[in-house]
């Protein structure tokens, strides 16, 4: 019987073939429309009086704008996955099918990269092309050896004229057999790393709690995000909390239960002194102590693996 996996490495000519390759316009179904932009920023928790034909009208944008991040959202096809007439019909992702073909079924999304040529207006019509920009060599990853997909989609306006592209990187692995064996204690789930998120984890590695700060007003946030939701400034830095703060409310779980914690396993909403909140374990901790508004501190402790997780606990009297 002939495999479905083709032998030696003959078909990574073929892999290679799609790199470069470009595929047709896909055309939007509807306008760049107040209705969906408002909804959007609802969903977001973006405030939506900056982008509202009556206070945009003030600003610097002069008029109603779509929020730059907005960008593939008009584009996106529907839970029926249809095209517009007089969209290429061809799948712009046809090189997955390779991979799949091969045994890589894994999928993981590494980063996605943005940039915008300007805002978009009610009434714009946009469309966009893809293409398949790279390919890395086989990689050795924890999660099997697979291959980088870089993906480059464009969108212009009815004009023809661009306004943005986006690089989304995508991890085609090829899972491994699992190894029976009995571990004395698993580690926590491991964090998904993004470009919003990386220096938060990669501070916890240095010792350090750190919170992003908009670099245009100055306004905390957590969890971290692409943009503010005060000004939408996409300019951001970080501040190093001091690691103190208040129990502002807490669950104790115990069920469903994960082997690599112990139960009742309490979890705090801890306000820091900073002025956020941010959800952490308060592992070691007896429940019955937990008290609302009692003075809490970070432990930063190290896992299996290369990250490291925050930890709540009382602060000590005396």
């Amino acid at each position: 019987m002939e495999s479905a996996v083709s032998d030696g490495k003959a078909w990574i000519a073929e892999l290679r073939s799609y790199v470069g390759r470009r595929y047709g316009v896909i055309h939007a179904w509807d306008a760049v429309n107040a209705s969906m932009i408002r909804q959007w920023c609802e969903a977001m928790d973006f405030d939506f009086a900056p982008f509202a034909a009556d206070t945009a009208a003030d600003s610097v944008h002069g008029g109603m704008v779509a929020p730059a991040t907005m960008l593939p959202v008009w584009l996106m096809p529907g839970l029926r996955n249809t095209r517009p007439p007089g969209s290429d019909l061809t799948n712009p992702r046809e090189v997955m099918t390779v991979l799949e073909r091969e045994g890589y079924i894994g999928i993981l999304g590494t980063n996605c990269e943005q940039e915008y040529e300007r805002y978009l207006r009610p009434g714009d019509k946009i469309s966009t092309t893809h293409m398949v920009e790279a390919i890395s060599d086989e990689k050795q990853t924890k999660f099997g050896p697979g291959f980088f997909i870089t993906f480059l989609q464009e969108f212009f306006d009815q004009h023809n004229a661009p306004v943005g592209r986006m690089r989304l990187r995508i991890l085609r692995f090829k899972p491994q057999p699992k190894v029976e064996q009995k571990p004395l204690r698993p580690s926590p789930p491991q964090p998904a790393l993004s470009q919003d998120t990386a220096f938060f984890w990669e501070g916890l590695q240095a010792g350090k709690l750190l919170i992003q700060r908009c670099a245009a007003c100055h306004t905390l946030r957590h969890p971290p995000g692409p943009a503010c939701t005060s000004c939408h400034s996409l300019e951001w830095d970080t501040v190093q909390a001091s690691g103190r703060g208040k129990l502002f409310s807490f669950v104790v779980m115990h069920h469903p239960q994960h082997p690599a914690f112990d139960y009742p396993h309490p979890v705090g909403l801890i306000e820091l002194e900073e002025g956020v909140r941010l959800v952490a374990p308060l592992a070691g901790t007896d429940p019955d102590v937990l008290e609302i508004g009692m003075a809490m501190e970070v432990v930063i402790e190290a896992v299996e693996g290369e990250h490291r997780l925050p930890n709540f606990r009382p602060v000590k009297k005396g």
